[in-house]
């Protein structure tokens, strides 16, 4: 089934919507010991765990690579003490795996579970927060790292200043679109 989503979609993690309208980076397929492990989305994880993470007390004594794609013992190790963070410090109920997973749905296993991309995406949006960087978390993080701008889909490049004119016949109106 996995098979068939990834050759009828692209390789790329994707911006899709949570918790109604919020945004979050998903990714197309397992990440971690044993995952599929696409270079995109290992890349794409890499790069919001050291965003994410780095500055963290909890994880100033590991390694965190360099965002390649290539996963490794490093990305591993990061990925299983996440889970582990996450369920210590946190107290949410994830799978300690040492695999980051496709969200599928707001909850994992069941009305409880929480799936460790989507608390990755919090953190990211913490740092982000935190950090006083500049535009969204998806650009603040392609700023740091620019070669996510290749392994994430639907990356936002700005905003749409979207207004109704007034229409004399009582039509809807038309739009001036622009970038900002």
């Amino acid at each position: 089934m996995l098979l068939i989503y990834i050759l009828r979609n692209n390789y790329m993690a994707q911006i899709e919507n949570f918790f109604g309208d919020i945004a979050n980076i998903n990714l197309t397929a397992s990440v971690g010991e044993n995952g599929v492990n696409l270079k995109d989305d290992v890349m794409v994880v890499q790069a919001m765990l050291k965003y994410a993470l780095a500055e963290r007390p909890f994880f100033r004594k590991f390694k965190f690579p360099e965002p390649t794609g290539a996963m490794d013992k490093n990305t591993a190790i990061l990925i299983k003490e996440y889970q582990r963070y996450l369920r210590k410090k946190d107290k949410l109920s994830v799978s300690v795996d040492g695999v980051i997973s496709r969200a599928v749905g707001e909850k994992a296993f069941g009305k409880s579970g929480w799936w460790t991309i989507l608390c990755l995406n919090a953190h990211v949006m913490e740092a982000r927060l935190l950090s006083g960087g500049e535009g969204n978390q998806f650009e603040d993080l392609c700023r740091k790292f620019p070669q996510l701008h290749a392994a994430l889909d639907d990356m936002p490049v700005g905003t749409l200043g979207l207004s109704l004119e007034s229409s004399v016949r009582r039509v809807v109106g038309t739009l001036n679109l622009g970038l900002e």
